[in-house]
């Protein structure tokens, strides 16, 4: 797809290749995992609208992860082979909420499933093979940028917290480790201390030192089981509780074009960061994978999944893009699944400090964008695409939700409101929309040409 690979960052360990120590490859596939918030959040907005309890909502995460494991498992043996972690999508969820409050949760999972094998359908019949062509280094690297300024705010968020200076504290101090760890201690240990900093500032911060401080709800944990197997089906199935309405399923489909969207950004910034080359393989394998790793969580009674792209932030931070690491990170999901009260450990330490690791992520990832900007050609097309799109990309969504625009919103399709509001799928869609304007006036390929060297 691009002509060339453009050096983002050069990988410690690339895709194929992996650790040669055990524990050092579950270091690193452990830290994968520390970082995702999503499962723990989006399930309960989910849960809100369907009205499930308390224990009800639990059941919903713990089945959330263990099918996070197996859609990933999937990606990276059957779909593209990218180390991509998979997981609830917030675009989905948008959509899942509305559709459970108004039709009910049974059409809500009817339309999830259904969405799913979609999506796989489009993967597999190569639907986006027709894409290739709008998606060159200049609009995949405005894209990245526009995931890492989304991302942003809600890291900045949990950092934040309710404003107390002791979230801020935290977040700080997580952010300081990892900075002292990846500086100072990069050669100690073979550089296994900088390429872990997360995940040892994460547990030494969010355990040790706010622990110490009484910040940890120990009392979630002590709730926990120690295992709960998985079950097919315990929402209820086709014939026993789904239904499928219509209008279900085409609300449920636009969340999944917008998680479509999203996951091609997410595939480029993974592959510019991996030193891979983006080709139409890994867009078409990627959808597919994506759309049975879907259609299982809905049976094993979990969100549809799609690509994190504060992963991809991981493997820029760390330079560890093995394949194999994620697939420990699979695997670990499915224990976080397994076993409630070892999950509830992420869930029980403060949202500062995730918060504060996730910032470092976005600014990784951020950076990521920026370096794949610097493959594209230098030309004044190329400087009206990222200015532009970077401008409605912040703005246009921030006018919808905030401004006058909030008023006519709620009057528009669904599929408009979702461009209007999600930075990222705008991104998409004015970077695509510009960049072929360019090359259409400039009479040549917004490619740029390979390198003569």
């Amino acid at each position: 797809m691009w002509e060339r690979v453009p050096v983002v960052v050069e990988p410690h360990f690339r895709i194929d290749e992996r650790p040669d120590r055990w524990w050092e490859t579950l270091l690193y596939g452990w830290q994968h995992t520390l970082v995702d918030i999503s499962p723990f959040v989006l399930p309960l907005a989910v849960a809100a609208a369907i009205g499930l309890s308390p224990d009800e909502e639990a059941s919903l995460i713990n089945f959330g992860l263990f099918a996070m494991g197996i859609a990933t498992l999937i990606q990276t043996t059957i779909g593209n082979r990218l180390p991509i972690i998979q997981g609830p999508s917030a675009t989905l969820a948008g959509t899942l909420a509305p559709v459970a409050s108004q039709l009910g949760a049974g059409a809500m999972w009817g339309a999830a499933f259904m969405g799913g094998l979609a999506e796989m359908a489009l993967g597999a019949g190569r639907g986006l093979s027709v894409l290739r062509r709008f998606f060159p280094p200049v609009v995949a690297g405005v894209v990245v940028i526009t995931i890492s300024l989304a991302l942003g705010q809600v890291a900045v968020r949990l950092a934040v917290g309710n404003g107390e200076p002791l979230n801020l504290a935290l977040a700080l101090t997580v952010l300081g480790l990892v900075a002292l760890l990846q500086l100072r201690f990069r050669a100690v240990l073979g550089g296994i201390l900088s390429r872990g900093a997360i995940f040892i500032a994460i547990w030494a911060i969010g355990i040790g030192l706010a622990g110490a401080l009484g910040q940890v709800d120990w009392a979630l944990v002590g709730r926990k089981e120690w295992i709960a197997w998985p079950a097919l089906f315990p929402w209820g199935g086709p014939g026993f509780g789904w239904t499928f309405v219509g209008a279900a399923f085409l609300a449920v489909l636009v969340g999944y074009f917008g998680s479509m969207v999203e996951s091609l950004g997410d595939y480029a910034a993974t592959c510019a960061v991996a030193g891979e080359r983006y080709t139409v393989r890994h867009m078409n394998r990627g959808i597919f994978a994506e759309g049975l790793g879907s259609a299982l969580a809905a049976v094993l009674g979990g969100l549809p999944c799609t690509s994190y792209t504060q992963n991809v932030g991981i493997i820029a931070a760390t330079r560890v893009a093995s394949r194999t690491v994620v697939q420990v990170a699979a695997f670990i999901l499915i224990l976080y699944g397994l076993s409630p009260k070892f999950g509830a450990l992420l869930v029980a330490m403060p949202r500062s400090v995730l918060g504060g690791v996730f910032v470092l992520v976005c600014g990784m990832i951020a950076i990521s964008g920026i370096r794949l900007l610097g493959a594209a050609r230098k030309t004044t097309g190329s400087l009206l695409v990222v200015g532009l799109t970077l401008v409605a990309a912040v703005g246009v969504p921030a006018y919808a939700r905030f401004g006058p625009g909030e008023v006519w919103l709620g009057g528009l399709p669904l599929l408009l409101r979702l461009t209007l509001t999600n930075p990222v799928v705008l991104a998409v869609v004015v970077a695509v929309a510009l960049n072929a304007i360019v090359v259409a006036a400039a009479g040549r390929e917004g490619e740029p040409p390979p390198d003569p060297s």
